[in-house]
Parts: structure tokens; sequence; C-alpha cells
């Protein structure tokens, strides 16, 4: 089983412009992700996928030349479908690979290992990582969904809990990839959810996320809480 790790970032963030290469704690979001895909080591091969020059140079500074994948324009300016963001992977060998979200600044490279070992011990189909949450969950038209008598209703850590996928990293099958154009089936274990730290979660998406991540970065920096 041949198993690869891929980091990827571009530029054409809608939500928050450029928030790759903003200031982030002394660093950035996107030097923090090709430092941490550089360290790995439960993995057959590492690669970073960039498409603009000024992450180009970054991947230059921490990975060879061989980890380093050039993206076209199309691949880096997609949003759907899966198969023509990562276009690139059709040239690489590999049976499985772990997609590794760089917005994702707190996410441990231990976690990150230990979750590849976990999925090489148990042979699943495919991964993703998630977080549990103990609430009253409704559906959009006021539905309950996991906690529906409610006189249930009185110590929420005590509900029947749900799992949110945070995107932190999924791993995929490259033949199912490619001819689906899906991650998974959505079966049992189909991905296997696998609990990550809620502080690892954390993602940015806004300037909210932006200020919430790289002040809890900073505070585990201080503190030298790995």
């Amino acid at each position: 089983m041949k198993i690869i790790a891929l980091g990827n970032a571009r530029m054409s963030s809608t939500r928050l412009k450029n928030k790759m290469l903003l200031p982030y704690a002394k660093t950035s979001l996107a030097e923090i992700a090709i430092k941490k895909i550089s360290s790995l080591k439960n993995f057959d091969s590492v690669y970073f996928a960039a498409y603009d020059k000024k992450i180009l140079k970054i991947c230059n500074k921490y990975l060879n030349k061989n980890s380093i994948i050039i993206r076209d324009r199309k691949s880096s300016e997609s949003n759907y479908p899966l198969t023509k963001i990562h276009n690139y992977l059709e040239n690489i060998d590999f049976d499985y690979c772990m997609w590794i979200n760089s917005c994702h600044a707190i996410l441990n490279s231990n976690t990150i290992d230990k979750a590849v070992k976990f999925f090489r011990k148990n042979n699943f189909k495919s991964m993703t990582a998630v977080i549990k949450k103990n609430t009253w969950f409704y559906d959009k038209k006021g539905k309950p969904i996991n906690v529906k008598n409610p006189k249930d209703q009185v110590m929420s850590q005590k509900s029947n809990y749900i799992y949110e996928v945070c995107h932190a990293f999924h791993i995929f099958n490259k033949k199912h990839f490619f001819k689906n154009n899906t991650y998974w089936n959505n079966n049992k274990n189909d991905p296997y959810l696998y609990e990550i730290d809620l502080i690892e979660a954390i993602d940015v998406d806004n300037i909210n996320d932006f200020k919430i991540s790289e002040s809890v970065y900073k505070s585990l920096k201080i503190n030298k809480i790995k």
C-alpha cells in the first residue's frame, strides 16, 4: 500500500483575499503548511502543489524539487469537480492519498503521522478527520436530529453525539477518486471517522477564523505545547 501526503495552496480565496500569505504569527499559513508537509514521516512520499510563484518560492525553501507540484491555472482556479482540482495526481504513482488542509495551521504533524499509521494498520477504504459534538442539533426545518424526545433535553453532554467533518485531512483511494469523482462512498467506515482534537480542527475561512487561529497558534507556541 503506497500512501502519499499532499498539501496544496492557492491565492484565489474569495472569503479572505490572499489568506495563505497574510502575516500570521510572524509567518504565514502557506509556510506553516509547507514546513508541516516536509516534516512528515509515515508516508511513502510527500508533495505540495501550487501555481502561484510566491507560494512555490516557499516550497523551494523547504522541499526538494521532486516533492513540488506546479499546478496549472485551471487546477488552481477550479472549485469543482474534485478531479479537476487535483488533476496533477493522475501522473503520480500511489494507492492512497492523504490530502492535508493548509488552512489548519494548528494541526500537528504528529497527529497526521499517527492517523496514517492507524489507517495502514486497519486497511480502511478511506478516512477523514472529525470532531465530536455533544449538544442538540436541528435541521433547517427545525426538526430535531439527535435528541428527538424533549424530555431528554436536560444535559447536552449526555445527548447522542454527532461527528462533524472538520476537513483537516482526507484519505482516499486513487482509483476510486478518478473513476467516481468522489473521495468515498459514504458507507460504514468509508470513510472511517478519525477523531482529532477540537483545537487542531480550527480552520481558516474568513477574517474571524484567521484571528482566532492566529491567537491560539501564538498561545500554543508561547507555552511550548506540541
